[in-house]
């Protein structure tokens, strides 16, 4: 749903408002910078209605509480406001939906590439992707397999001169348009140099590009007052530890510990 005031999701629901949803309106449109400030019981107070009445209005304009009807008045005269129903929910199920997905992921390939590599290198896009790809070095050194990390450019060109097709390169990037890194990737395919990319799911170069891509589905966020939209994160740590998981089931599986 997107909405720039107040008075544009009343105009919505406006049929479905009973007397008590009126008077809190009536309240609210006539003092608003008091109601940017004033906590739920207060607002109940003043408009002579329970706090849960407060509540139901609340969401019945599409909010899911008080705090965040209270948020969008603040922001509504500074900056176009855009509201998502449900967005909680929606990334939750997301997420749920990316465990089941790597759960039951054959990643025999993945974890054979790992395995086989001669010497591992990852390199994330951004601050989280470089999070990420620290986060996958330790995870990997406590069951005896190193990676190295690389954070910029004197590094790539160091790994370019030493990589061969004996080695593994790993991508964390999140839109999988990186243009940095998809020349890195080029320069790195060229020596034979296999490749696993971890990116949000959508189809382009850096796709086409890599042997293996990990993929995840996101739901965006639109945030109220700023200009920018917000993509949850947690996707690449949930990879990152299904990754450990699978590689670690594929070595005991090896030594006959599990069929």
């Amino acid at each position: 749903m997107r909405a720039k005031t107040m008075e544009s999701l009343v105009q919505k629901k406006f049929n479905e408002f009973n007397e008590s949803d009126m008077e809190i309106w009536k309240y609210i449109v006539s003092h608003k910078e008091i109601c940017k400030k004033i906590s739920i019981q207060q607002l109940a107070v003043f408009c002579h209605v329970s706090h849960t009445t407060i509540l139901r209005f609340a969401k019945k304009l599409g909010f899911s509480g008080y705090s965040e009807m209270r948020s969008f008045l603040k922001w509504e005269d500074k900056a176009e406001i855009l509201y998502e129903e449900k967005d909680m929910e929606k990334n939750a199920n997301s997420f749920v939906a990316q465990i089941r997905r790597m759960e039951d992921m054959d990643m025999e390939t993945i974890c054979r590439m790992i395995d086989q590599a001669e010497q591992i290198y990852v390199n994330g896009s951004g601050e989280t992707q470089k999070i990420v790809a620290r986060e996958m070095k330790e995870r990997f050194m406590y069951i005896n397999k190193f990676l190295n990390t690389v954070d910029g450019g004197a590094e790539f060109a160091q790994i370019h001169e030493m990589v061969t097709s004996k080695d593994l390169m790993i991508f964390i990037t999140f839109s999988g348009k990186n243009e940095y890194q998809l020349n890195w990737a080029k320069k790195i395919k060229e020596k034979g140099c296999p490749i696993l990319l971890i990116a949000m799911e959508g189809r382009g170069e850096f796709q086409e590009l890599a042997d293996v891509v990990l993929d995840f589905h996101t739901e965006k966020i639109d945030t109220m007052g700023f200009e920018f939209a917000f993509y949850p994160t947690l996707h690449f740590h949930i990879i990152n530890e299904f990754i450990q998981l699978k590689y670690m089931e594929y070595k005991m599986k090896q030594k006959g510990e599990i069929e």
